[in-house]
C-alpha cells in the first residue's frame, strides 16, 4: 500500500487535487491534511492520527508533500518525529518527505504524486447496504437505531470502510472504556483514544443540552425503540470540518448505562440545525 499526504498547502490546492486526482482521494490513496482552525498551518494532530492509521493498515511506502512557512521549524521537526515513530511501528516502512517552496504549488504536488503512484487495496464492505447486518455481530454491545439505518441509505460519504471501522470502535474500545473499572480506566481510555486517533477521527460532545432543545427533535431519537421516550444524541465521532458530505463524517450516539450499550442514532453526515 502506497499512500501520499498533502499537508500545509493553501485551500485552493484541494479543488485541483479533486479535479485531477479524484479517484485517489476517494480511495484514500491520497490524503489531504486540512489546516488547523483558521491558520495556514497543517493540522499536525490529524496528520499524526491518519499517518499511524495507514502504517497500522499495512502501508509500505508513504510520500509526504509538505509546505511549512518560514520560521516554523518546530512543525518540520514534529513531522520528522512522527515519521520516525512510524518506522519503529513498521521497520519495513519507507517514507519520503518532499518539501515545497510554495503553498500554492498544486502542479508540483500533483506531479510528485503521479510519479509516486499511490495505491491502496480496498478492504471490507464498499457500501452501506450491509450495515444493518454488519452490526448484528455487535448486538450485545451496540444498537444501530432505525433512524441511523435510514440516514445511511442516503450516504454520500466516500470512505465507506471508515464507517464500518468507526462502528467497530464504538462497540469495542469505546464500550470497554465506558465499562472499565477505576484501576483499568486510564489504560482503557488510552487504548480507545489511540484507536480513534489511528482512524483519523475525533470524539467530542455533539451539542450542549440547551442548544439541542432549540433544534426540535433533530438531536433526539425515540428510545427504547418502539417506546415513547426521547434520548439525546450526546456524542459524535467526526472527521472533516466542512459540510461536503463526500469527505465529512459524523456519527452521533449516546451511551445507555442500563443496557451497557452504545446507541448510534445518526450517520454519516452532519445533523441539520436551524442555523444551517
Amino acid at each position: 500500500m502506497r499512500v501520499a499526504y498533502v499537508a500545509g498547502f493553501f485551500k485552493h490546492v484541494l479543488p485541483e487535487l479533486r479535479k485531477r486526482l479524484g479517484g485517489d482521494l476517494e480511495s484514500a490513496a491520497v490524503v489531504w491534511i486540512p489546516p488547523y482552525g483558521r491558520t495556514d498551518e497543517p493540522n499536525i494532530n490529524r496528520f499524526k492520527g491518519d499517518f499511524f492509521g495507514a502504517v497500522d493498515r499495512g502501508a509500505t511506502e508513504i510520500l509526504i508533500c509538505l509546505f511549512i512557512m518560514r520560521g516554523k521549524t518546530d512543525l518540520a521537526e514534529y513531522v520528522d518525529a512522527i515519521v520516525e515513530l512510524g518506522k519503529v511501528r513498521s521497520p519495513m516502512l519507507t517514507v519520503r518527505v518532499e518539501k515545497f517552496e510554495s503553498a500554492r504549488d498544486a502542479d508540483g504536488v500533483i506531479a510528485a504524486i503521479n510519479e509516486f503512484q499511490p495505491t491502496v487495496a480496498l478492504e471490507g464492505p464498499t457500501d452501506l447496504a450491509g450495515l444493518n447486518e454488519w452490526v448484528k455481530k455487535h448486538e450485545e454491545k451496540l444498537i444501530l437505531h432505525s433512524r441511523a439505518v435510514d440516514a445511511a441509505k442516503k450516504s454520500k460519504f466516500l470512505d465507506v470502510p471508515l464507517i464500518y471501522s468507526a462502528i467497530d470502535l464504538l462497540a469495542e474500545e469505546y464500550r470497554d472504556m465506558r465499562l472499565a473499572s477505576k484501576e483499568l480506566a486510564p489504560a482503557s481510555r488510552e487504548k480507545c483514544m489511540n484507536k480513534i486517533q489511528a482512524l483519523g477521527l475525533d470524539l467530542s460532545q455533539a451539542i450542549i443540552p440547551s442548544r439541542a432543545g432549540e433544534q426540535g427533535d433533530t438531536y433526539f431519537v425515540t428510545y427504547p425503540i418502539g417506546g415513547d421516550k426521547k434520548r439525546m444524541l450526546e456524542m459524535h465521532l467526526t472527521k472533516g470540518a466542512d459540510r461536503d458530505e463526500r469527505y465529512c463524517l459524523r456519527i452521533y450516539f449516546f451511551w445507555d448505562d442500563d443496557a451497557q450499550k452504545v446507541v448510534v442514532g445518526w450517520l454519516p453526515n452532519h445533523l441539520d440545525t436551524r442555523g444551517t
